[in-house]
């Protein structure tokens, strides 16, 4: 038969309690987490840095002065970026830019050609008709067939081209150019397919008339 099995395992309750109180054997705190924050380590960093670039005298005299400077710079510089990847944001429809804009006041040293087929390569649509109808005037004006002024309006040079593909041509600028009317890949190569038809046409034949 066994005895009974008695705990031979004594403990010094004197002893424990000095180790309990003794630092180096306080293992639990190292599972406390720091208050050190990671801003705060970054700021520790970077403020290292900039003692070591501008030397730590010069930096401790003037350390508002530089913390200022450098977040200017920092916002200049998201500004920038964001200018550059959205310009709508600061007042630019991020329209793209051209190497000049034609107006209704010149007809004259354009490419209208070249300008019509970027317009249209790009589908801008209303850029080529409001373009096609400039390059119209010019030929016309070169032919002797209207006597083209800066300040003259649509309505006078119908007047002059009496044809009834001249009327619907300058209506199809009109209603897009100030009707805000929508400008389509058809209309733009309607207004082409018009400027053909009325310098084809030759002269100026009483309205209704016809090549």
């Amino acid at each position: 038969m066994l005895n009974n099995v008695s705990d031979t395992l004594r403990i010094d309750t004197a002893v424990l309690n000095t180790w309990r109180a003794d630092d180096n054997y306080d293992y639990a705190r190292e599972m406390v987490q720091s208050d050190f924050s990671l801003r705060e380590w970054i700021y520790m960093h970077i403020d290292y840095l900039f003692s070591r670039i501008f030397g730590s005298r010069f930096y401790s005299d003037n350390v508002t002065f530089i913390w200022c400077s450098v977040g200017i710079v920092l916002i200049a510089a998201v500004a920038a970026f964001i200018y550059y990847k959205k310009p709508a944001l600061f007042g630019r429809g991020g329209k793209t830019v051209q190497e000049y804009e034609v107006t209704e006041d010149t007809i004259y040293g354009i490419d209208f050609p070249e300008k019509i087929a970027l317009a249209m390569e790009r589908h801008d649509y209303r850029e080529a008709v409001r373009l096609t109808y400039l390059y119209a005037l010019k030929e016309l004006s070169d032919a002797g067939r209207i006597d083209w002024q800066p300040y003259k309006t649509p309505s006078q040079y119908t007047a002059e081209v009496r044809i009834s593909e001249f009327r619907t041509f300058s209506n199809h600028f009109l209603r897009v150019r100030y009707g805000n009317f929508s400008a389509t890949e058809e209309l733009a190569y309607e207004m082409q397919r018009l400027r053909i038809a009325i310098m084809n046409a030759g002269g100026n034949t009483p309205e209704g008339g016809g090549q």
